[in-house]
């Protein structure tokens, strides 16, 4: 049991990492908490056992690591909206050339 909590607990703390410095570093708040409580069954294992705790440092580290590159992206990452006026005049030019070449197709209706 103790070797599935850290195997599951190593794997969510990497995934948490990599998700953590990818755009999507929103998503990397799952594998955190599932890493976490991971950490925290298998110090509740290995306190009953009486067992060296190391690994549980190593899944810390990594949750850590990877909960404050998520929290420093949410907090400094700004995102800036462009101009609308331009992308609605396109939108309106693209809208009128499609309709100008519907109008100049000719559709042969003795099919």
């Amino acid at each position: 049991m103790k070797k599935l909590f850290i195997i599951l607990g190593f794997i969510t703390a990497i995934l948490a990492e990599i998700l953590a410095v990818t755009p999507l570093s929103n998503l990397a708040i799952a594998p955190i908490i599932v890493a976490f409580l991971s950490g925290l069954a298998i110090l509740f294992i290995s306190k009953k056992e009486k067992t060296k705790t190391k690994t549980i440092q190593y899944i810390y580290l990594l949750v850590i690591i990877a909960l404050g590159l998520t929290i420093y992206k949410a907090v400094f990452n700004t995102s800036e909206i462009g101009d609308t006026e331009q992308l609605e005049q396109r939108e309106e030019e693209n809208l009128k050339d499609s309709k100008e070449i519907l109008d100049d197709l000719e559709i042969d209706e003795n099919l």
